[in-house]
């Protein structure tokens, strides 16, 4: 009896063991590996063509998409559906797609020689998608299909663009998170058939999708998308080449970031050859920036007690500089005479900020424009952004020096480092670090990794923040930029026209024009820099778009 009962135990082990092994292979199957299986299996009895990408959206701060804002059809034809009906099919069709002789003799040679589903038409609307649809073809659907970067997109720098081909990101968001953003499965338009590959009934067309390993994540961004409609609803109107930056600073996020000539990333390759260099990102881009720079050399000589507030100084229009004549930029008027530091930046004294610098010294006025991130590049991490050229201290000569006091030479600055500077200036001086991407969500929002704004760091006693900000409210008020002035909210600045050292056909130089400042002047919200290139001036040209585009975003 014993020894039965050890048989019958050993049986049943026996069985539960390769029960056991069954469930795990099962599992194996359905769970871990089914979605592979599955599409090797629908491949034998599936005709497919992909018609949106595997990749995350780009959304704003307020979820709201920068990226799939567009909705258009294709028509799709399936070879294997047609059967001899084609000469039917295609005299139906021509009086609806806007297609060509040409384009319709491609088609049709496509579709004698391919067994595989392809684009007939793209671009057409919904309604003659359903005029396609109701003739109920055998083998042609339209479809509708996402257009990744829409129309008119925003933030056409800041997006970026893709390879269509393996759809991978290139440049901007989409490159810098593409393993975040690419999935591994795009969506279908499928034709489900039978071993004779006739159309199964009740399945027919459908738009499919498998679950796959490697699921894509969306990017949100600090970005708000109104503000930033609304800034390049402006510089459309207004600025030809140029860029605009809007930030936050007190946090340091980028509410707006435009760079002009901007480009369409559905047709990239119309751009390639442009002289203007519309996919130059100009936002990241180094420029001289002229007596915007003046703000950098008042920080130095009022940390450094060189100057104070009630000192007076005399500008004769001109100074000399080991024999070398720096001249004001209003150099034909007549001369300003006695000015406070705060007059001369209200004027945008050459002469007065060139003899700070000489009497401050090359070490402290690079030390302090180190310390406000000229030289290196910011924490956006931008592909190509640049780190702008602050000069070494014991290479400025005198008249070097003379130079950088007015932004000039060899200083070179990107409208965002511009931005951090006014920012540090408005956050009683704390600079704090600008970014741009405020977290990273699975495909059903919930939250993968958030990016908060970075611990400032003091570059600048308050007291000497605070009399910078008086300074550049003269500007506004009775100096350089009070065509940047924003009624009823205020706002203060620093106008800047930096010198190409080019001339135009008249025989005139040829100038940026920068305008930075912040808006309102009580408890302000918004850092924004003004940069138009060749704008010639600052005063006339970049001022009155700041003023624009800070009204624009204050009353809506």
């Amino acid at each position: 009896m014993a020894y039965s009962r050890i048989r019958i135990y050993r049986l049943v082990l026996f069985f539960l063991v390769i029960a056991g092994l069954l469930v795990m292979r099962l599992f194996y199957l359905q769970i871990v590996h089914g979605p592979e299986l599955a599409l090797e299996g629908l491949s034998i009895r599936v005709q497919e063509l992909p018609v949106e990408v595997a990749r995350g959206e780009i959304l704003d701060r307020n979820r709201l998409p920068l990226t799939n804002t567009t909705q258009e059809y294709s028509v799709i034809v399936f070879p294997g559906q047609i059967g001899n009906k084609t000469s039917q099919a295609i005299d139906k069709l021509i009086p609806l797609l806007p297609l060509s002789t040409e384009q319709i003799e491609v088609g049709l040679r496509r579709l004698h020689a391919s067994e595989y589903p392809f684009r007939l038409a793209r671009g057409i609307n919904s309604a003659v998608a359903q005029q396609v649809n109701d003739l109920q073809l055998p083998g042609i659907i339209a479809a509708a299909e996402k257009v990744r970067y829409g129309y008119g997109t925003l933030a056409a720098h800041v997006v970026g663009y893709i390879n269509a081909a393996d759809n991978k990101g290139v440049s901007g968001i989409e490159g810098m998170y593409d393993e975040l953003l690419r999935g591994s499965q795009p969506e279908y338009v499928a034709a489900i058939v039978d071993a004779g590959h006739s159309l199964i009934p009740g399945l027919g067309y459908k738009r499919m999708r498998l679950t796959a390993a490697n699921q894509e994540n969306n990017v949100v961004l600090t970005i708000d998308k109104q503000i930033q409609q609304r800034t390049e609803e402006v510089m459309d109107r207004t600025i030809v080449k140029g860029a605009v930056v809007i930030m936050r600073p007190t946090t340091g996020e980028i509410l707006a970031l435009a760079s002009r000539p901007a480009f369409n990333a559905n047709n990239l390759s119309q751009y390639l050859a442009q002289g203007s260099a519309p996919l130059l990102n100009r936002a990241i881009s180094a420029y001289q920036p002229g007596s915007v720079f003046k703000l950098v050399v008042a920080a130095a000589a009022l940390e450094n007690r060189t100057i104070r507030m009630d000192d007076v100084f005399f500008d004769p229009g001109y100074i000399d500089v080991n024999n070398v004549r720096f001249q004001g930029w209003d150099y034909e008027q007549s001369p300003k005479g006695r000015l406070t530091i705060t007059e001369a930046m209200a004027h945008s004294s050459n002469p007065v900020f060139i003899q700070v610098a000489l009497n401050l010294g090359a070490d402290k006025l690079v030390a302090m424009a180190r310390k406000l991130g000229y030289g290196s590049r910011t924490k956006l991490d931008f592909p190509g952004e640049s780190e702008g050229n602050v000069p070494e201290a014991d290479e400025l000569y005198p008249g070097d020096l003379a130079n950088l006091a007015i932004g000039q030479g060899f200083c070179e600055a990107t409208p965002v480092q511009i931005a951090q500077t006014v920012a540090t200036i408005v956050n009683d001086g704390v600079k704090v670090e600008p970014y741009i991407v405020n977290k990273l969500t699975n495909t059903d929002g919930s939250t993968v990794k958030s990016f908060q704004a970075a611990p400032g760091a003091r570059v600048m006693s308050r007291q000497t923040a605070e009399k910078l900000r008086t300074m550049m409210t003269a500007v506004t008020q009775y100096g350089t930029g009070q065509a940047a002035y924003v009624e009823e909210y205020g706002s203060a600045g620093k106008t800047g026209s930096a010198e190409t050292g080019r001339i135009n056909t008249t025989g005139k130089g040829i100038n940026h024009a920068w305008f930075a400042g912040f808006t309102p002047l009580e408890h302000p919200k918004y850092v924004i820099v003004v940069f138009v290139e060749e704008g010639m001036s600052g005063s006339n040209v970049a001022a009155p778009i700041f003023r624009e585009i800070a009204t624009s975003i204050l009353k809506n």
